[in-house]
């Protein structure tokens, strides 16, 4: 219930700020990155690691007010001035690190720090890069995020009912023994169904995807329309899911049941985000191929 109350709290900051609101959004990102690079570091730390805490939490807010304020312009130009924050994340990294003198643990200690960062803040960075999306006409960016969380999110209710109903053969049961191959299927389904749906009709992604048809098949078929979104939807929904099992096999290895406490009643925030952070560059990826498009 608590991770559906985070999820549904960010869509409806996404959706409705406006003016000086809009400064909840990066608010509330860099509030879920925090917790889950701190999660992740917890893993690190019961396998013997020393990640700098305090540093990542501290770059992980940076880099995400980094995007918003840059995106304050008519288009999103993000990648050259965000490099910045991850080359002073890596370069203050090295300084603590040489300044504490403990040698038996630099390689180690670098690395978990560095590794939480890019897998938690950086890869969730590109969702703020989907909501702040203004690259072309029609392209709201916040419709955009929408489509994608409704199909990520869609894939674990098809999952959980497939795999119920059907589900007979293991998918990798060493990692998850829940999951089944059924499971993994029905979630691809359900999530590319919405896809169709969502494409034929969501406000500011319909027209784009029109264009995309018309720029491929040189037609606006509604059933070509609903091709595309049906593919698009199957693939975000496959990288979610392989998402999910990640983030399974980094707490099995680390021996530990849930992500984390910090949220009272919810088991971790990386339990809820996890199906989120790898589909979201690759949805990045497309709306760039979107804005080419028109």
């Amino acid at each position: 219930m608590s991770a559906s109350v985070l999820i549904t709290s960010l869509v409806l900051i996404v959706m409705f700020s406006r003016g000086w609101s809009n400064i909840f959004l990066p608010t509330t990102i860099s509030f879920i990155a925090s917790i889950g690079l701190l999660e992740f570091y917890y893993f690190m730390e019961q396998k013997g690691y020393q990640p700098l805490r305090k540093w990542g939490v501290c770059f992980s807010i940076i880099y995400i007010f980094t995007i918003y304020f840059v995106s304050l312009k008519t288009k999103l130009q993000v990648e050259d001035l965000a490099l910045m924050p991850i080359f002073l994340a890596i370069l203050t990294a090295t300084i603590i690190i040489v300044a504490r003198q403990k040698i038996d643990t630099a390689l180690s200690t670098i690395a978990s720090s560095l590794a939480g960062f890019i897998y938690v803040t950086w890869l969730l960075a590109f969702i703020m890069r989907i909501i702040l999306w203004r690259g072309a006409d029609f392209m709201d960016g916040r419709f955009f995020f929408l489509f994608f969380v409704v199909v990520v999110k869609s894939t674990d209710i098809g999952a959980y009912f497939y795999g119920t109903w059907f589900g007979k053969h293991k998918l990798v049961p060493k990692i998850s023994p829940k999951k089944t191959v059924e499971g993994f299927i029905g979630g691809v389904i359900f999530a590319s169904t919405l896809g169709a749906i969502l494409a034929s009709t969501l406000p500011s992604v319909h027209p784009m995807f029109i264009k995309l048809s018309e720029t491929l098949f040189k037609s606006d078929s509604t059933i070509l329309v609903a091709a595309l979104g049906l593919l698009i939807g199957g693939s975000l929904s496959i990288l979610g899911q392989f998402g999910d099992l990640a983030e399974s096999i980094w707490k099995r290895d680390a021996k530990v049941k849930d992500s984390g406490g910090y949220i009272p009643g919810m088991g971790g925030v990386l339990d809820v985000i996890d199906s989120l952070l790898f589909p979201a560059p690759a949805m990045y990826l497309f709306m760039k191929v979107l804005e080419n498009v028109n």
